[in-house]
Parts: C-alpha cells; sequence; structure tokens
C-alpha cells in the first residue's frame, strides 16, 4: 500500500484521512509520499513527492469528483512521468519499482526536509506556468514536471555533501531492485 502524508489543505479537501500515524512514520520508504494542494490560476493543482527520492508527479486541475479514482490517476501520472524520465522504457511496467495496490491517505507526518521540497517545486511550477505558458491550460505539464525533477536536491538519506537530482535517486533505487 502506498502511504500519502497530506497537508491540512488537501485533508480539507479529501476528508477522509487516517489520523492516526503508522509507527514506521519517521523512516524513509520508496511507498511513502507527502501532497499538497495548492492554485494556479484559480485551479486545483496536486503535487506528490516521494519521501526517498524526492521525485514529484504534478496533478492539474483536478475537481473534487476526482478524487473518487485518485488511485487510478496518480499512478497513471506516475507511469507517464516515470516514462518521459527515462526512467523506465516501453517494455517496463511501473511494477518494477512501486507496488501499484492503491493509496492510503494519512495527516501529514511533519517531514520538514520534504515539505520544503514542495514548496520549492510548487513555486518552480507556478513559475514555469505563469511565465512560460501564461495559463494552466497551455502548460506541457509532463515536460514541465520533468524539469523540476532534473533540479539538484540531494539524497535525502545522505548528508548534504552529495547531490543529486530526483530523476537520479529514482534511476538509481529502479537499478537497485532489477539486480
Amino acid at each position: 500500500m502506498t502511504r500519502i502524508y497530506s497537508t491540512k489543505k488537501l485533508q480539507g479537501l479529501i476528508g477522509n484521512v487516517e489520523t492516526e500515524l503508522p509507527e514506521d512514520n519517521k523512516t524513509r520508504s520508496l511507498t511513502d509520499w507527502n501532497s499538497h494542494l495548492f492554485f494556479v490560476d484559480k485551479r486545483k493543482c496536486l503535487i506528490f513527492i516521494n519521501n526517498l527520492t524526492y521525485y514529484s508527479i504534478f496533478i492539474a486541475d483536478i475537481f473534487k469528483k476526482d478524487l473518487a479514482h485518485i488511485d487510478k490517476i496518480f499512478f497513471l501520472r506516475l507511469n507517464e512521468q516515470l516514462r518521459h524520465d527515462k526512467i523506465i522504457n516501453n517494455s517496463e511496467s511501473i511494477e518494477s519499482i512501486f507496488q501499484v495496490n492503491g493509496l492510503k491517505f494519512y495527516r501529514t507526518n511533519n517531514d520538514r526536509r520534504t515539505i520544503g521540497r514542495i514548496n520549492d517545486f510548487v513555486y518552480m511550477f507556478k513559475t514555469h506556468c505563469l511565465y512560460k505558458y501564461d495559463h494552466l491550460k497551455n502548460m506541457d505539464i509532463v515536460y514541465e514536471n520533468g524539469l523540476i525533477n532534473t533540479t539538484p536536491t540531494g539524497k535525502p538519506d545522505e548528508l548534504k555533501k552529495s547531490w543529486s537530482s530526483p530523476v537520479q535517486n529514482m534511476f538509481e533505487i529502479k537499478n537497485q531492485r532489477t539486480t
């Protein structure tokens, strides 16, 4: 099960969120993501960022009715982004990296490093949207999401002496799983 730790703003939109955190919530795992709701051009957008790799997924212009199928939307977007970033190819599936068996939403785990990355990436997303495309409907979400995923962030599990991008981090995880 993929665990999504949600900010209060997103919890208000989703509604049904687990208030008790799992016992291992302080341990960074590939199945753990943080998420946030933000607005661009008065449109609801979501960001999901992996706690282990800082790999991000943006879902733009989402409606409350779409939340009934958020599992499917999330994994389709994740698959699309992994293919765009060349982490998996057409002959590989998302299951080579992730378990695709549903999402479970929790209240925030207050992971300050990941929340800081969310704030940085949301700022970059909004800047790209407003200055490059002028409006969200004109924006190439997958391309811009790929650019953001190449931003140097470092490795969450190491000292800050080592810099890498979320794409590099995800690619390393994939290679560790396939070897």
